[in-house]
């Protein structure tokens, strides 16, 4: 799928979420009242362009942001127009090369498809050397597609996640000064890549992602890079002690000023992981460590891959670190990150869920426990989060723990058709 690309996008949340063209027509109409058919429905993925009303209604029915929607019908114009422009040549194309070219490097960028990464790219392939602006609004790009993970599931993300990284190191070359920082970004947007690639078990492919992303922490000597790609990676590590190790290392790379919610991350998910390997006492350590480092974080202002830590996830990481251990704090954590659930972040309400739902079904409180998992499970259907690793995962340690009652046997065999 090309980025922002209407009609591909329409048929990928669709078919992701498990529906036919009629079913996504039937949605559609029980939601608005107003008729929509099947061929309606074929029409806008084949690239029809639809309205404010329509967009406003799909993105209800995909449980993502409208903007995500609007954004692609944008771009769809844009695309348009510079197709037409491109087709404008003589009989032996010069011309309309030439003309291409020229709308690349001036035309889109003062009609403002700079604000896209194609456009800004479009603008160096003319000719000209990556500025400030340029460099900033690559950056700025790569900040946005991490706030718009949060929200979307990242292999939906995978093919803007692709073609913004190509458009970054296109540009590389001819940096200058800006090399360094358009280094950092690429890596970040690989990492993202990586990420989006170990939800959809491509795990070979996340490696090669990891391996470069610590490439270009060692080309510009920037250090949080590493955390970055050790932190992601440790979900795949071979055991638990290794996964420890390496977010050990990570934590190493984010102790200066400025990266306190990095690593508070880090720090949570080694707790996380001693807590998996059974050593409890590091376990407690570590969670301690990342609970002094997040009261200096400001995750909204510090890398943007980390800003997904907000309170009620560090709680969850708590939860999930005390759970293991069959520590006392499990529950009370556990209701306290409930308590502070974000409605605008689905991803993160996921994993508080699951978490929570997993603290109360090891202390006994079934019932409690089985009302949060079907909590978690509605939220991750709602979201088309079922099918992602990380969902996935937590699904199915919640379906063992589910105890032996009818609504809980009811509640796994769905689980099981969700996240096998």
């Amino acid at each position: 799928m090309r980025e922002h690309a209407i009609g591909p996008l329409l048929r990928e949340l669709r078919e992701s979420s498990g529906r036919s063209q009629q079913d996504q027509a039937d949605d559609l109409n029980r939601r608005t009242g107003r008729h929509v058919d099947r061929h309606q429905v074929s029409d806008w993925e084949r690239g029809v362009i639809p309205g404010p009303y329509w967009r406003a209604h799909m993105a209800d029915s995909f449980g993502v942001p409208a903007d995500l929607l609007n954004r692609a019908a944008v771009a769809a114009r844009r695309r348009r127009r510079l197709d037409r422009l491109s087709v404008q040549a003589h009989d032996d194309g010069t011309e309309g090369q030439v003309e291409r070219r020229k709308f690349l490097g001036t035309a889109a960028v003062a009609a403002g498809a700079a604000a896209e990464p194609w456009g800004r790219l479009a603008a160096a392939l003319s000719g000209g050397n990556v500025d400030a602006k340029t460099s900033g609004q690559l950056v700025g790009a790569t900040a946005k597609l991490y706030a718009d993970e949060e929200h979307v599931p990242a292999p939906l993300l995978s093919a803007r996640i692709i073609t913004h990284l190509d458009a970054v190191t296109s540009v590389i070359p001819r940096a200058g000064r800006h090399r360094p920082a358009l280094i950092i970004t690429a890596g970040e947007t690989a990492a993202l890549a990586g990420w989006a690639a170990w939800d959809r078990g491509e795990y070979e492919t996340a490696a090669h992602y990891y391996r470069t992303v610590r490439d270009a922490a060692k080309e510009t000597g920037h250090r949080p890079l590493d955390a970055l790609a050790l932190a992601y990676a440790s979900y795949a590590a071979g055991s638990p002690a290794r996964a420890a190790q390496m977010l050990g290392e990570a934590q190493e790379c984010v102790s200066g000023p400025g990266y306190a919610t990095a690593h508070a991350w880090t720090a949570a998910r080694e707790a996380e992981e001693r807590a998996r390997a059974g050593a409890g006492d590091a376990a407690v350590r570590a969670l301690e460590r990342a609970r002094t480092a997040y009261q200096f974080a400001t995750p909204g202002t510090e890398q943007p891959w980390v800003r997904f830590l907000r309170p009620a996830r560090l709680d969850s990481m708590a939860v999930s670190t005390y759970t293991r251990l069959r520590h006392s704090e499990a529950v009370v954590q556990a209701d306290r990150s409930v308590e502070r659930l974000d409605t605008g972040n689905p991803k993160v309400n996921v994993a508080v869920l699951c978490d929570a739902a997993m603290a109360h079904l090891t202390t006994g409180d079934g019932e409690h426990g089985v009302d949060l998992a079907r909590q978690a499970l509605d939220t991750a259907l709602a979201h088309n989060y079922a099918g992602v690793t990380m969902v996935d995962v937590r699904m199915r340690e919640l379906r063992r723990a589910l105890p032996d009652s009818a609504t809980a046997r009811s509640l796994r065999e769905e689980i099981r058709a969700a996240a096998g």
